[in-house]
């Protein structure tokens, strides 16, 4: 049986042959030129901002991160591979193969996949430089302020270091002098500004210094979905309740316009509680605004309902006693007629002796006092009917405060009272809706002036979709 040898060509001897190297060194520091700290370039391309977690407060982005060192043990120059200058040959290893700088997010709660990172391919030069690019979810804490939501601006500082070698043995260098928008995706968070540092931050646990890359960006929400979806609506119906005080207070639709205002407000702030975000820290812009116009909204209803109260109800005041009127029988009402039935013929006997002389001859006397009685005698028993069907017993009101008494003047003037409550109502609310909006929108202007005074330093953010130079490299060779 014959065995032939596989037929290795130059790059993948000169691989075989590093691996064989790295086996037994794959944790070991690599060191250049008998330098004892190992250098390592980081770049960070920001690609999407994907969440703010107001209640775990916490940032989650998804990254491209660019690093770049330089190892010994990875550099070759031999007569099948020769390195030459102009033209440098190439080798690609996995992160298993070789030796790779542990760097993440120490302010944060940790890788969420470790192993993906591990699949992209390293890039290393004849010259020992190595090249590692690949993309990573990066979570890190961040102290979240939504009291100006939706008008907020957030603050977040993500500081990357070495878990394991200090300041002595591992050194992060920023690779570009800019933090780069890669391919940025928009999402309801924008990255107005940035800024890179490179400082030593002191570990308690291994009590010495950590060599740390800061990266401090600020990221301004997207507000113009809020204010189209929710802002604008929400502000145009409660204005409705605005003009419930211009409504006439007996139509009887001042009460039902408020109450159909209050039913849709309700709607809106449910939908708002699902936008807002939900955390202890403090309370929205936003809340506020909402629970404050529900709360006026509220209150124009209690108005109305009071002013209708004033112009239509009469006041609970001390009434005397009733007094009840004892019955009069019809045998005292009949005396009682007849008593004025006779006190009348005694003045017509007295009218009769001065008119007996003018009278005709044959004129009866006795028959014009008699008719005289029948009519007096008839219209008083027309008068004992109508009092008869009439009501027996009377109360006697006497009020106290007649204001409300509708037939007098009083009441009239309590009406037009009413009505002039209901104009400075209106005058009052048409004022305090648009107050209360601009009061919102204030609260945008002053996240903007608070920005100012955080944010003095330069922006080192750059956008490579609008920029149409590249980020300048600070290392071309080998990291120091």
């Amino acid at each position: 049986m014959t065995t032939y040898a596989k037929k290795y060509n130059a790059v993948e001897s000169t691989r075989n042959r590093i691996v064989k190297l790295y086996q037994d060194r794959v944790l070991t520091r690599p060191s250049v030129k008998n330098v004892t700290r190992t250098a390592v370039a980081i770049g960070l391309g920001i690609i999407e901002v994907a969440g703010l977690d107001p209640q775990k407060q916490v940032i989650t982005l998804n990254v491209n991160f660019e690093l770049k060192w330089c190892d010994d043990l990875l550099q070759w120059n031999t007569s099948e591979q020769a390195c030459v200058k102009r033209n440098r040959s190439e080798i690609l290893f996995t992160a298993n193969e070789i030796w790779t700088p542990d760097v993440l997010a120490v302010n944060g709660p940790g890788q969420l996949s470790k192993g993906l990172k591990l699949q992209y391919p390293i890039s290393v030069v004849c010259t020992g430089n190595v090249r590692w690019s690949y993309q990573e979810k990066l979570v890190a804490f961040c102290e979240i302020d939504v009291r100006n939501f939706p008008f907020d601006r957030q603050y977040c500082s993500i500081l990357l270091q070495s878990t394991i070698y200090d300041s002595s043995q591992f050194k992060i260098r920023s690779l570009y002098n800019v933090l780069r928008l890669y391919n940025y995706i928009t999402t309801e968070w924008e990255i107005s500004h940035a800024t890179i540092k490179e400082i030593d931050l002191y570990n308690a646990y291994y009590r010495s210094n950590f060599s740390t890359l800061q990266i401090d960006i600020e990221l301004v929400r997207f507000s113009r979905f809020y204010i189209l979806k929710i802002i604008v609506p929400f502000f145009i119906i409660s204005t409705l309740a605005v003009f419930s005080f211009c409504l006439p207070i007996d139509s009887g639709e001042k009460i039902a316009l408020t109450v159909s205002v209050l039913l849709s407000l309700v709607f809106y702030i449910q939908l708002i509680s699902g936008y807002v975000p939900k955390t202890e820290r403090g309370v929205c812009t936003l809340t506020l605004y909402s629970n404050g116009i529900f709360f006026i909204v509220f209150l124009s209803c209690i108005f109305n309902t009071f002013t209708i109260f004033i112009y239509y109800h009469e006041p609970y005041s001390r009434q005397p006693k009733k007094v009840r009127k004892r019955k009069k029988s019809i045998v005292f009402n009949v005396h009682k007629s007849l008593i004025e039935l006779n006190k009348q013929r005694w003045k017509f006997l007295r009218k009769r002796k001065n008119i007996e002389e003018n009278l005709p001859e044959q004129t009866d006397v006795d028959a014009i006092e008699l008719l005289h009685d029948i009519r007096y005698f008839r219209q008083s028993l027309m008068n004992l009917f109508i009092r008869r069907n009439s009501l027996i017993t009377t109360t006697s009101l006497d009020y106290q405060h007649p204001i409300f008494n509708p037939k007098s003047e009083t009441k009239r003037s309590v009406k037009r009272i009413a009505m002039m409550i209901d104009r400075i109502l209106f005058i009052i609310y048409l004022m305090l809706m648009p107050l209360s909006t601009l009061l919102l929108f204030h609260s945008a202007h002053q996240s903007r002036l608070a920005s100012l005074t955080k944010t003095n330093s330069t922006n080192q953010l750059v956008d490579l979709r609008k920029s149409s130079i590249d980020p300048i490299l600070l290392f071309r060779g080998c990291p120091t």
